[in-house]
């Protein structure tokens, strides 16, 4: 599948600002199930922008613009090419839960098997987990069931939550948006000692009505590590195993690894903030 992305970050302040320094993880990753035939990143006032990848392999555009400025407009335009990943008869079952064990001293699975700044494998947090996990003893149905679950038993809603959200406060609430959801899931998984990562991206929503839930904005879902057939995406907004219509941008523990822009300035906060995506299905 061909896809086109079009993100748009408008800020505008009260005020003029300065010296500001910041970092968009904004390109498409290039790997075994996407290929980004192009990305344009584009920052006005115009400066001159970096890239470099980040310990997680992410694409990284760094720019500053220490003048003053009204404004800062922030936009990316990629080309992205899609294959299929996996079908019904094609996902990753029979792996054991005990071969859990052999994961945890592995040193890719560290970072995912651990507490992060938006994610606490807290006692309560495992009780919660185990409940959900019931008799499974597969790796993919266990971290399904908790897909599942969060798909059912959470209310998805925009102004619950914020980007500071914690996992905790999400499993608490049982509110949130993507994001949290993402979190949530996360944070269960690792509990029952499930490496699992935060993912960052688009989706193209194939039934052309957005009635899946997050459609025209960028997303956020997580992947699991299943011993012996690797990473596979897991959508806790839609309680769909990722496929084709979905575009990573890139992964870390959680939010903060992963945000599309985070920097810092001198001056007032944005009088208004306008994020804008479009996901459109080209002809091939």
């Amino acid at each position: 599948m061909r896809l086109y992305i079009l993100h748009k970050t408008h800020y505008r302040y009260s005020s003029p600002v300065r010296e500001s320094y910041n970092e968009l993880r904004l390109h498409p990753l290039t790997n075994d199930w996407q290929k980004c035939d192009s990305c344009f990143v584009s920052v006005i006032p115009t400066t001159q922008m970096r890239q470099y990848l980040d310990l997680n392999g992410n694409l990284v555009h760094h720019f500053e613009i220490p003048k003053d400025h009204s404004k800062l407009k922030i936009e990316s335009r990629s080309t992205i090419i899609t294959e299929k990943r996996v079908d019904f008869e094609n996902f990753p079952y029979g792996t054991s839960m005990k071969s859990l064990r052999e994961m945890e001293g592995n040193s890719e699975c560290r970072p995912y098997l651990q507490s992060s700044y938006f994610i606490d494998t807290s006692p309560e947090t495992w009780r919660m987990a185990v409940d959900l996990q019931g008799n499974s003893r597969d790796v993919f149905q266990t971290a399904y069931q908790i897909m599942e679950h969060i798909y059912l038993n959470f209310e998805y809603c925009v102004s619950t939550t914020s980007v500071s959200t914690h996992a905790n406060e999400v499993l608490l609430n049982k509110k949130g948006v993507c994001q949290d959801f993402a979190h949530a899931a996360i944070a269960l998984c690792r509990c029952l000692g499930i490496p699992a990562r935060y993912v960052s991206g688009y989706f193209f929503d194939p039934t052309r009505n957005q009635s899946m839930r997050g459609s025209g904005a960028s997303h956020a879902w997580l992947e699991i590590l299943v011993n012996g057939s690797g990473w596979f995406g897991l959508d806790p907004t839609n309680n769909r195993v990722v496929d084709d219509n979905y575009v990573i941008i890139g992964s870390g523990r959680d939010y903060r690894d992963v945000a599309p822009v985070t920097g810092t300035y001198f001056g007032r906060k944005p009088e208004s903030m306008k994020v804008d995506v479009q996901v459109k299905k080209l002809d091939s």
